[in-house]
């Protein structure tokens, strides 16, 4: 890419322009919005079920139902802490990422760069990995607030215990 075509495009992401007028900008690198787990509605939702099983004198039916929402509860949390593991991966991708973009800029200064089209082809090699490395900084975000979800659940699940 020329450097004028470069302006050029840097001008058009500035002014947003690509991109339906009544959109919101694309969020900044590392910005994930993670609504909350939908756990206290269901929970609620499930305890006013038990109390009316309760009051209506089926308390059997009504351990059950506390038995399995706490069941649920802590299976959902140990599912959402595997994910926020699993999202880790942000990691292994920015380390490969160092070795790629390192050579092809060892090339770009180099003598093969000089063959006809290589340049810019290296440098879309340079551009496609910086995409990748913002992927993985999203990630990253996701991952922190995942966990971030799972200790509050936790939190919440041992003061409902005390």
């Amino acid at each position: 890419m020329t450097h004028g075509a470069q302006g050029a495009r840097a001008g058009r992401e500035r002014r947003g322009a690509g991109r339906p007028a009544d959109t919101a900008p694309p969020l900044k690198p590392g910005v994930v919005p993670v609504p909350p787990l939908p756990e206290a509605a269901l929970r609620a939702r499930v305890l006013a079920v038990a109390q009316r099983l309760e009051a209506a004198g089926d308390v059997d039916a009504a351990g059950e139902l506390h038995e399995a929402l706490e069941t649920w509860s802590r299976e959902q949390r140990s599912w959402t802490g595997e994910l926020a593991r699993q999202l880790g991966v942000h990691h292994d991708i920015n380390n490969a990422l160092v070795g790629v973009r390192g050579n092809v800029q060892l090339l770009v200064l180099g003598p093969a760069a000089q063959v006809p089209g290589a340049r810019d082809r290296l440098e879309v090699v340079l551009r496609e990995s910086d995409r990748i490395r913002q992927a993985a900084v999203r990630l990253s975000a996701l991952k922190t607030a995942l966990t971030a979800l799972v200790h509050e659940s936790e939190s919440a699940s041992a003061g409902r215990a005390a």
